[in-house]
């Protein structure tokens, strides 16, 4: 089954949290995302690594293979342009950048996964958003 993934379940991906055998393996087939995730993968590595925070910081090492093991994922990324007249309708209870993620799961009609529980609960689509680690979500 296809689905959407959107940045925090990668980066959770990335980070190998241990206990998330079935993630890794639900997330080795292909994924769906705006094309979006490049950037926020990168922001987010970014500011692990730049973080005054020591338990989060990551090493610069460990960022590049970070960077590296994300380059390697099978994620289709799809262009932006054609989602932007959703998100604007999705305007009063998304983000921009989270409604890039709804936009294309309503498009694909596919399940999008997140590791972000305010974003699992959002209301005002017609998207179907699973939060890891739900049972269901993998």
């Amino acid at each position: 089954m296809s689905l959407v993934v959107d940045a925090s379940i990668v980066f959770r991906l990335l980070a190998n949290v241990k206990g998330d055998d079935l993630l890794r393996q639900r997330l080795s087939r292909q994924m769906h995302a705006p094309a979006l995730i490049d950037v926020e993968i990168a922001s987010v590595v970014r500011g692990h690594l730049i973080t005054s925070k020591p338990e989060v910081r990551i090493s610069a090492e460990r960022a590049q293979i970070m960077l590296e093991r994300f380059a390697q994922l099978k994620i289709v990324r799809h262009r932006m342009a054609p989602l932007q007249q959703r998100v604007l309708e999705l305007r009063n209870n998304l983000t921009a950048y989270d409604g890039m993620y709804v936009a294309l799961a309503e498009y694909l009609q596919v399940p999008l996964l997140t590791d972000d529980a305010k974003f699992a609960g959002s209301t005002g689509h017609r998207a179907e958003i699973h939060r890891y680690p739900s049972p269901a979500s993998i």
